[in-house]
């Protein structure tokens, strides 16, 4: 059976934002697929990570479930977080890129929530520990407390200063340690960034291990203690009083990431004044907010960057549910009926679009021998929908991330106040 067979309908008196529902549920439809992979021995149901991807990719499958899969079928979520995973020296970790495959604890905890299953708890937390002892291990600068590594969607150089591009011309910033050796770090992947989204992910993730570990009647305060620690490092080392909001790149860039100054907020980094500050002082665009402000040059020459100046629809999400956790209702509609228009507009939810006209877009970046070349925006991207349906899920309908048992038997309409 489809895990959308029997999903409440969505009221609001709006049809725009009706409409964008449906579109959302159909994404999310035509991105379930069975595949073996990860922990799954026989195919099952997982959430891929859009209409042109075969593999549900490890920060995708955690967002999707985050945001909506864990809340509209546990079972496909669990599959999905399960698929992500391999074995190194015959142990399951989270596979994926090295710098954002923590962000799997989010969801995690998400359908842990929901769900409240114990076995899943203790594997969860068995994967999550040794996967994040093993960053420790090579990511972690005991100097300033603070973790390397690229940002949690920035896998373009475009998502990053001058100093991040690659003689060759290739667009993967994975690539950057073995095009500039004299300045890798000489441990781990030996990328020296420590971006703002990749140390809120981090701790986040370790106070995910302290509820885990003690639900699970064990001593969980030497993970919070490394969270508390964290997040003073973060508020130590990327505050900035001067513009009022935290920066990008520690000590190296001052311009905004969306997803982290969401994290920010949502992971309770930021104190009261700090949050209220963000809200006040973040740069948005007419069309939502870009994921990272401004665009970096050479990209600006040309137009926006893939991963600078351009809105991605899963980073509005988050943002969203930022800003109206901080009070700003305004700016949580914003990107609501923004995100929304364009699904509707497009009849489905693109991977990217352009900050000033609203048009699906890909964004510059590098492509080799080619140069710089207006990338692909693609098309039915999972986290695209969910990040509308996390926005009235969690938004509009006040809920909680929490609930147990079906949604099914209910028509969802706005909370009380909304």
């Amino acid at each position: 059976m489809s895990m959308l067979a029997d999903i409440p309908d969505f009221s609001y008196g709006n049809e725009e934002l009706e409409h964008a529902w449906h579109l959302a549920l159909g994404g999310l439809t035509v991105n379930t697929r069975r595949i073996r992979a990860g922990l799954l021995k026989e195919p099952a149901p997982c959430l891929m990570a859009g209409m042109e991807y075969d593999t549900p990719w490890t920060r995708d499958a955690a967002i999707n479930v985050y945001f909506a899969g864990a809340l509209l079928d546990p079972e496909t979520a669990r599959n999905t977080l399960l698929c992500v995973l391999e074995e190194r020296d015959g142990q399951p970790v989270i596979g994926g890129q090295y710098w954002d495959r923590i962000i799997w604890a989010l969801g995690a905890e998400r359908l842990w929530d929901r769900t409240g299953d114990e076995a899943f708890a203790r594997l969860a937390c068995d994967v999550i520990r040794r996967t994040v002892e093993i960053c420790l291990r090579e990511e972690f600068d005991p100097a300033d407390g603070l973790f390397r590594g690229p940002a949690v969607y920035g896998d373009g150089v475009s998502a990053y200063p001058e100093k991040y591009r690659n003689p060759s011309l290739r667009s993967g910033i994975r690539f950057w340690a073995e095009e500039h050796p004299k300045d890798r770090v000489p441990v781990g992947a030996g990328i020296p960034m420590k971006a703002l989204s990749t140390n809120c992910v981090y701790e986040h993730a370790f106070r995910v291990l302290a509820r885990m570990t003690e639900a699970l009647g064990e001593d969980g305060e030497p993970w919070r203690r490394r969270a508390d620690a964290l997040k003073e490092a973060v508020n130590r080392s990327f505050w900035n009083p001067e513009t009022g909001l935290y920066d990008y790149l520690a000590g190296e860039c001052g311009a905004q990431e969306g997803l982290g100054l969401a994290f920010t907020i949502l992971f309770d980094i930021a104190d009261a004044e700090q949050a209220r500050s963000v809200t006040e002082h973040i740069c948005t665009t007419e069309h939502g907010i870009p994921c990272v402000w401004p665009a970096f040059s050479p990209y600006r020459e040309y137009g926006y960057g893939r991963h600078s100046g351009t809105v991605w629809p899963h980073v509005q999400g988050f943002w969203a549910l930022a800003a109206l956790k901080a009070g700003r209702r305004d700016l949580f509609e914003k990107e609501l009926f923004s995100l929304a228009h364009h699904a509707v507009r497009d009849a489905q939810y693109a991977e990217i679009y352009h900050p000033e006209d609203g048009r699906i877009y890909g964004g510059i970046q590098e492509a080799g021998t080619d140069g710089y070349v207006e990338w692909h925006s693609c098309a039915w991207q999972t986290w695209s929908a969910t990040a509308m349906l996390a926005m009235i899920f969690y938004g509009l309908c006040g809920f909680s991330g929490k609930e147990k048992g079906p949604i099914t038997d209910k028509i969802l309409r706005p909370a009380p106040g909304t």
